[in-house]
């Protein structure tokens, strides 16, 4: 893969998953009454913009190399859902040539669905398409399991597709990586 892809994705992935620690409350106002309007949120839950300053530490490590103490997150069901709903709010200086969410939503309490648009036409895609996946479901599914949409056991199911309706994953368990023998 060309470094300056997967640098890119890596890149991308840092910055939309720290979206968690952002402070703006514009979005979260927009937001509000769609997120309390779920049966299963309560509208005294705290937001995203009231976690406490250890837990947004750590998921501000979110796609850095530092190592995440995940013990120390907990998020609230509103906090997690404003989570996957900011996924597809953020922008990045180089959005046009990298990988981006363009949609992502949590239709029911198990399931979680976002799509993801790709420029790159060349034979890359499928490849950096696949890890910017594995990247987001794995993120994304512990911070789940870190949430009190949780009951411990059970995983949500995470959907990935293109901006062609195209299913790049559909999982219920984290992806593991297949070795290849040479």
């Amino acid at each position: 893969m060309n470094k300056l892809k997967l640098l890119a994705v890596l890149g991308l992935c840092s910055f939309v998953l720290a979206a968690c620690n952002s402070e703006e409350t514009n979005n979260n106002d927009l937001n509000t009454n769609k997120i309390v309007s779920s049966e299963s949120i309560a509208p005294e839950e705290p937001g995203l913009d009231e976690l406490d300053q250890s837990v947004a530490d750590e998921i501000a490590k979110i796609g850095s190399e530092e190592a995440i103490n995940w013990e120390k997150i907990n998020l609230n069901k509103r906090q997690f859902k404003e989570y996957i709903d900011s996924l597809d709010e953020q922008e990045t200086e180089t959005s046009e040539e990298s990988i981006s969410i363009i949609s992502s939503s949590m239709p029911d309490n198990n399931k979680i669905e976002i799509i993801i648009k790709n420029p790159d036409t060349s034979g890359m895609r499928e490849l950096t398409n696949g890890f910017f996946s594995i990247m987001i479901d794995s993120f994304s599914r512990q911070l789940y399991l870190n949430s009190d949409y949780s009951d411990g056991s059970t995983h949500p199911t995470i959907l990935i597709k293109d901006d062609a309706e195209n299913i790049i994953s559909e999982e219920t368990d984290f992806i593991e990586m297949e070795e290849t023998k040479e």
